[in-house]
Order: structure tokens, then sequence, then C-alpha cells
């Protein structure tokens, strides 16, 4: 499992919206590193990473969200969108495995075994299922990768609600900014924890019936 990218120069005196920047870039670095080249083919412990490298880039967007007031909302769609074809591919390779491990062993005691044809069929079932969602996930994975989309992710992620205070753990005024600073910490500090993120304001025509990921350019400066 892919080990997730440390967090760097944070601290509890940062003010919220810094450490909410900080930690999505980390996660939405971490998250392109695993299949930087849609053009390859990726290996299997490569979907492996990305798949859980979404999940943790959700779950982290999901829980910053209100420094990003409307506009995670296309990110988390394709991130979930990815999580449930990437999920199905490896169903398909878990029953794959295990029925030929049988056909294995069918063959080594019962070579003439009527059983071995009717579950190689099975097995070319898998095999299509599979190509036919990692089809749909490259398209989809394709258009994420674009620069337009990753420009435009790197605005959002720049673009945080500023906040009064400063990122301090002792606060408690009684108006949910104590609650906000522990979820901010925690996302901080939970980096064993799957997270995500969306962006309805990223400029991009998405359509994740199709896969078609389209971004509109963004300038931006770090």
């Amino acid at each position: 499992m892919a080990k997730p990218l440390k967090i760097r120069k944070i601290s509890p005196d940062d003010r919220m919206e810094k450490a909410a920047r900080r930690i999505l870039r980390t996660r939405v670095k971490e998250f392109y590193s695993c299949w930087p080249d849609p053009d390859h083919s990726p290996t299997p412990e490569e979907l492996h990473n990305l798949r859980i490298s979404g999940k943790r880039l959700r779950y982290t967007a999901e829980s910053l969200r209100e420094f990003y007031p409307d506009r995670l909302a296309l990110l988390i769609d394709l991130l979930k969108r990815n999580q449930d074809l990437l999920g199905e591919i490896q169903d398909c390779v878990t029953q794959r495995g295990l029925i030929e491990d049988y056909i294995a062993r069918l063959r080594r005691r019962s070579p003439q075994n009527d059983r071995i044809t009717a579950l190689e069929k099975v097995v070319s079932e898998y095999e299509r299922r599979q190509s036919t969602l990692f089809a749909q996930f490259h398209e989809t994975w394709r258009g994420m990768t674009m620069d337009e989309f990753r420009a435009s992710l790197r605005a959002m992620v720049s673009r945080v609600k500023k906040t009064k205070a400063p990122f301090s753990v002792d606060q408690s005024d009684g108006d949910g900014s104590a609650q906000r600073h522990a979820r901010a910490r925690a996302a901080a500090e939970s980096f064993s924890v799957d997270q995500t993120g969306d962006e309805a304001r990223a400029e991009a025509v998405v359509n994740v019936d199709d896969g078609d990921v389209r971004g509109a350019g963004v300038e931006h400066s770090e």
C-alpha cells in the first residue's frame, strides 16, 4: 500500500486556511504521483496505490470543505467515480485469480473435468468486464491529468476561505471555531486515513457518464 506523503511545515500555531491549503496540496501531489503518465499502462500496484491515495484525498477534502465553499463538488464526484471503477476492477482481478487457481487444481486432479470449460468461460467474462471498466476509468483519468484541469485544481486549492482566528487548539469561543480547529488538526495528523476533495468551481467541463473531462485554463501563481 502506498504510504501517504508527510505534510511538512505545518504547526498548531498556523492559521487554519494556511494549514488547510498545505494539507490539500500535499494530498493532491500524492494522488498524481501514483500514475503520472496515462499513456503508460499502469501496474496492478500503481492502480491499487491510486485507489488508496484517491480515498485519502477525498476524505481530506471533505474534512476541509468549509474552507472551500462550493468549490470541491466536482473533484469529489470524480474521485468517487474513480474509486467505484477501481474497486470493481480489483474485484474482477480477485475473482479471476481465485477461479484460475481452482481450475489449476481441477486440471491436476481430473484433466477431463467438464467444469473446467465452464469455469474458463467465467474467467473470460471477468476479463471482458475488467477491460471495459478500465477503459472507462482510463478516459476519466486522462482528462484529470490534462494541464488545464490540473491548473484549475491548483488554483482552487489556493483559494481558501479566510478565517479570523489562528490555527490554535486552545480556542473555544462558543461559535464553533474550536470544532473547526479540531477537525483541521485531525486532518493534518491523520496521515493513514483516506481523504478526498471536489471542485465545482474549477471551471472544468466534466461528463462523468462517459468519462469526458475537459479543463478550462486558469492562470495561477504559487
